[in-house]
């Protein structure tokens, strides 16, 4: 019986003297699914260079208050300043970059194609087809488009949480860009970079998913502990007073400025 050693695409040519944390995407089970125990987790060869978080809305005016319709009387309650902001959930952007070069080097001396163990054949194949079945969903194959249908497929992607250090976000892969860059002589792809845009779910649209939900959650938690410390606290109710008792023509920006300014000197 042939043995193999484990697949592993860690680097070992180039080590640092300290351990890097390592992002990660975590493949949710499916919630319709009997057996959800299993969640699949695609560690990052390489940590993203940059990570571009974008969030876009549309400001909408104050309502009509004299005769509101039904929709409008729902916004009302919803616009706590005399209007609303439709907003769409955040998108997270990174590449990531897998490379199977040194996999294939690992044996010495490098045997002849027909002597490699099959792992190394794959070449990045095995974490492509990772991505490939998160951005496919669980179905994988949809119900054909019925008469009369949009020509496009619907599919829902695998929920998953993109794991960035201390930060975790819930949500789904709605744009994928493979570029695959060396290859085996079989064809096979040794090296590729993965263009993601990560839709976070917030909201509403987590509820349906106890995971997803305690994650986001738990998100929300974190970030209302990060920004106590990020706001300056002595400062603030100064602030607030100089609004209130400030000249509105003119004299409520100078007095903040002023305010803030003592602050960083330290005279506040």
């Amino acid at each position: 019986m042939a043995s193999y050693t484990p697949r592993s695409l860690e680097p070992n040519q180039i080590a640092l003297p300290v351990e890097l944390a390592r992002g990660a995407l975590v493949a949710l089970p499916d919630p319709r699914a009997a057996d959800r125990s299993t969640y699949e987790v695609l560690r990052f060869q390489y940590n993203p260079e940059t990570v571009t978080r974008a969030r876009t809305g549309q400001w909408e005016r104050k309502l009509d208050k004299k005769n509101p319709t039904a929709l409008e009387k729902k916004n009302a309650l919803d616009a706590a300043r005399g209007g609303s902001l439709k907003a769409k959930s955040e998108i997270i952007s990174f590449k990531l970059v897998f490379d199977a070069a040194e996999l294939l080097l690992s044996a010495t001396p490098p045997p002849p194609i027909t002597g490699l163990q099959p792992f190394m054949l794959q070449g990045v194949l095995p974490e492509l087809a990772v991505l490939e079945r998160l951005a496919l969903g669980p179905d994988q194959i949809p119900d054909p488009p019925k008469d009369n249908e949009f020509p496009l497929v619907a599919l829902e992607p695998t929920e998953a949480i993109l794991v960035l250090g201390p930060r975790s976000f819930p949500g789904v892969i709605t744009q994928m860009n493979i570029v695959e860059q060396r290859f085996s002589p079989s064809l096979v792809p040794i090296r590729a970079e993965i263009d993601i845009r990560f839709r976070v779910l917030e909201a509403t649209a987590v509820a349906v998913n106890k995971d997803t939900e305690k994650v986001f959650k738990d998100l929300l938690d974190q970030r209302a502990k990060l920004s106590a410390q990020g706001v300056d606290h002595g400062v603030g109710e100064t602030v607030g007073k100089a609004i209130k008792e400030a000249n509105v023509s003119g004299g409520v920006s100078g007095a903040i400025a002023n305010l803030i300014v003592s602050r960083k000197a330290g005279t506040a």
